[in-house]
């Protein structure tokens, strides 16, 4: 299991508040699960929340494309 830094969380995901920081990544996670659910060619996988965490840190997630707007 990997640890993420709380502080670079809040860099990556455009805020610094760790409620949102978590609302967003679940958010994110239950909607790859979602579409893992309708799509069946998709392998089962259940580490969805770990696949977010990451997805941001190679900077390939919807949430850090929001903060990348949000700052320019």
């Amino acid at each position: 299991m990997k640890f993420y830094d709380l502080e670079w969380l809040a860099e990556k995901c455009g805020t610094d508040n760790k409620y949102e920081i978590t609302a967003k990544v679940a958010a994110e996670a239950r909607r790859e699960s979602e579409e893992a659910a309708f799509d069946k060619t998709r392998p089962a996988n259940e580490r969805y929340i770990s696949n977010v965490l990451l997805e941001i840190e190679e900077n390939r997630s919807p949430i850090t494309a929001e903060a990348s707007k949000a700052i320019k």
